[in-house]
């Protein structure tokens, strides 16, 4: 089957390592957008291999608008809004064919499965990762949140759980969660939603996010991969506000 009325829209930098298999389950879509955002590896000539893909190369401004003006450049309504890193599993295929095109209002949600490090990973709340990822774009969009962005629903948004998962490759190399921890809280640190604490307050909340991870939500189920995901947690909630912190105490 051939989707025309539906357009995956990914943002990229860099993912040579993953975009490939993202692609290649995207065959059967009329068009693919991929918005990159200054890749200086394979990424763009590995995109240019696929006939249905449309490339367009711009800034970055946050990944809530970013993933909206993504959008925009799509030539249908219908958005099936995908990350670089993420495969379309085949069995969410026959459930899209069968998605009511004119109730605007719906939104699909569907499972993402997270893998670390070629595992499947349940703990560290990366299981049950349930997310809304199609939509149209007449009626919603994504929040303007720099990180942890999300469809943004109404009182007239109705959810509908599609059957069949996305796979999410999180993390294939151990160097991804330091790079994605200083992206993040760069992010943070930039935007105008940050909070200063003090830096008492930083260790405590750096200690919690690791107890959060590891014990709370189970990452010592996962052997080394929980252990590596809960200290990637409080580097992240670490660097997000001692950032924050260093540059307010700088100024003065």
């Amino acid at each position: 089957m051939l989707f025309e009325d539906i357009t995956p829209v990914i943002i990229s930098k860099n993912s040579e390592n993953t975009i490939n298999r993202c692609l290649e389950s995207l065959k059967s879509f009329k068009h693919v957008v991929v918005y990159d955002n200054g890749s200086t590896d394979d990424t763009i000539r590995i995109c240019r291999l696929f006939e249905n893909v449309i490339v367009i190369e711009g800034d970055f401004f946050g990944f809530g608008p970013t993933k909206n003006y993504a959008a925009e450049k799509a030539p249908t309504d219908w958005i099936l809004s995908l990350d670089s890193d993420e495969e379309l599993h085949q069995s969410a295929l026959e459930e899209l064919s069968k998605w009511n095109l004119q109730d605007i209002k719906s939104v699909g949600q569907i499972l993402r499965e997270n893998w670390f490090c070629g595992k499947k990973i349940t703990t560290n709340g990366w299981g049950n990762d349930l997310i809304i990822r199609l939509y149209n774009k007449k009626s919603h969009t994504f929040t303007d949140s720099q990180v942890h962005e999300k469809i943004e629903k109404n009182s007239q948004t109705k959810t509908i759980k599609l059957k069949g998962k996305i796979i999410h490759y999180a993390i294939f190399d151990i160097k991804q969660t330091l790079d994605k921890a200083q992206l993040y809280s760069e992010i943070y640190a930039s935007s105008n939603k940050k909070i200063k604490y003090n830096f008492f307050f930083i260790v405590m909340k750096t200690i919690f996010a690791f107890f959060r991870s590891y014990v709370l939500k189970l990452g010592v189920l996962s052997g080394w991969r929980g252990f590596v995901i809960s200290f990637g947690d409080a580097i992240g909630v670490f660097f997000k506000y001692a950032k924050v912190y260093q540059r307010s105490e700088v100024k003065k």
